[in-house]
């Protein structure tokens, strides 16, 4: 990892992104078991103290996109952050029933992700979020999520970043929509180091 932190920051990058799934000790066993060979019991434990170390020892801002969070979770990370984000990916909750792409994933649930991006804005820390677009959404399901980022940001002030991803179906998974959307859009702005 310092290895590739290190080639970044000699490539000229300020910023090094963390992006990682939703607490997977919570349901693997061989996560577990690999965040206790390296001294952790949780991944937000072992990405705070890796994010740390790239701080520390290359220059690079570490952004931190670990998934869902508590309260608690973004304030321990902002000590080794600059920012952090979650995508919302789509307010529909429609979208977790039986058949949708969200189906048997509760960290996709629209009101824990809302309710992570509304922690950090109560925290004040810059964060990123976003659509995605593609998985059976309605064109009036991806304005209502725009929406529900929009009151977070006018409430709060917080969000830096707004991203609308396009949705790449993976060979092999159970759950596919073609066609994808062509492209991937990212608007906004990075804040100013320091």
């Amino acid at each position: 990892m310092l290895a590739i932190a290190r080639a970044g920051a000699r490539a000229g990058c300020h910023e090094a992104l963390f992006t990682l799934g939703d607490k997977p000790e919570l349901r693997y066993a061989a996560a577990r078991e690999a965040l206790a060979h390296l001294g952790h019991e949780t991944t937000l434990s072992y990405l705070a103290a890796m994010a740390e170390l790239v701080l520390r020892e290359t220059g690079l801002l570490p952004h931190l996109n670990p998934g869902v969070m508590t309260r608690a979770d973004i304030d321990m990370l902002r000590k080794v952050s600059v920012s952090q984000g979650i995508m919302l990916e789509s307010a529909a909750e429609r979208l977790r029933r039986r058949g949708g792409p969200h189906f048997g994933s509760p960290d996709k649930d629209p009101a824990l992700r809302l309710e992570t991006i509304g922690a950090a804005g109560e925290a004040a820390v810059p964060f990123t979020s976003g659509i995605l677009i593609g998985i059976g959404e309605t064109r009036l399901e991806r304005v209502q999520s725009m929406l529900a980022l929009r009151d977070l940001h006018e409430r709060y002030g917080h969000l830096q970043e707004i991203i609308i991803q396009n949705f790449r179906a993976k060979p092999g998974r159970a759950w596919r929509r073609p066609p994808s959307p062509i492209s991937t859009i990212i608007c906004g702005r990075s804040p100013s180091p320091g």
